[in-house]
């Protein structure tokens, strides 16, 4: 018990330094992956085929293909072309971008869920496309939207553990590399898990009040 404690003061405060860095790549991820997925579902919904097509396209070529190989094209094979990525910019624009698909079939999800004939009313009133979509359909969608991103963002935290990779300080390299020099993997990695946790079982308890929230009404 008493190497343990130990072990927790020697390592817990080197690893738990890890999750400001997570929660930053989060963040960037997150603000990245609105944009893009906003402009993506617009892009979806347009009347204007090319651009439906080609945010198609961009959904299933992210969705089908796999993040840590993407995070590779980005900061290793972007050097090819000259352009050299340090591991925060790499890990935040790949992020972004398979956030960016994902949230774009949330938002479009939610759109869609929305009465259409509400949008049809909204534009027999006078009102603009953009404004009865800003002012009629997005505050609803909103409301079907929040549950299901609220996962998204859970699992955006556990997907920064991919810039391990390319060496960015978040909570998994360090665990790894305090389980490295410890030679202590299960009591190291399992603080990991608590750090992890503790972030994380809030948001999921408060996407899980969303729902229920939701469905009573």
């Amino acid at each position: 018990m008493n190497d343990y404690v130990q072990l927790l003061q020697a390592y817990f405060p080197y690893i738990a330094k890890g999750a400001i860095v997570t929660i930053e790549l989060t963040l960037v991820a997150l603000i990245g992956s609105v944009l893009i997925g906003l402009v993506t579902t617009f892009a979806k919904l347009s009347s204007v085929r090319p651009l439906s097509f080609v945010a198609g396209v961009y959904i299933e070529l992210i969705r089908a293909t796999p993040a840590l190989l993407q995070l590779f094209i980005i900061y290793f094979g972007l050097t090819s072309f000259g352009l050299r990525l340090d591991p925060f910019t790499a890990a935040s624009i790949t992020l972004s971008m398979v956030g960016g698909a994902y949230a774009a079939e949330i938002f479009r999800a939610g759109i869609e869920a929305v009465d259409r004939g509400q949008f049809e009313a909204a534009r027999s009133l006078g009102m603009s496309t953009p404004l009865a979509m800003r002012r009629i359909i997005l505050p609803q969608a909103a409301v079907i939207i929040l549950p299901p991103f609220t996962n998204f963002v859970i699992s955006m935290i556990k997907d920064t553990s991919l810039a391990l990779t390319i060496s960015v300080p978040e909570i998994m390299y360090r665990s790894y590399d305090a389980s490295s020099q410890s030679f202590r993997s299960m009591a190291i990695y399992s603080m990991a898990a608590i750090i992890y946790l503790a972030v994380c079982l809030p948001l999921s308890g408060f996407a899980r009040a969303l729902e229920r929230r939701r469905a009573s009404r």
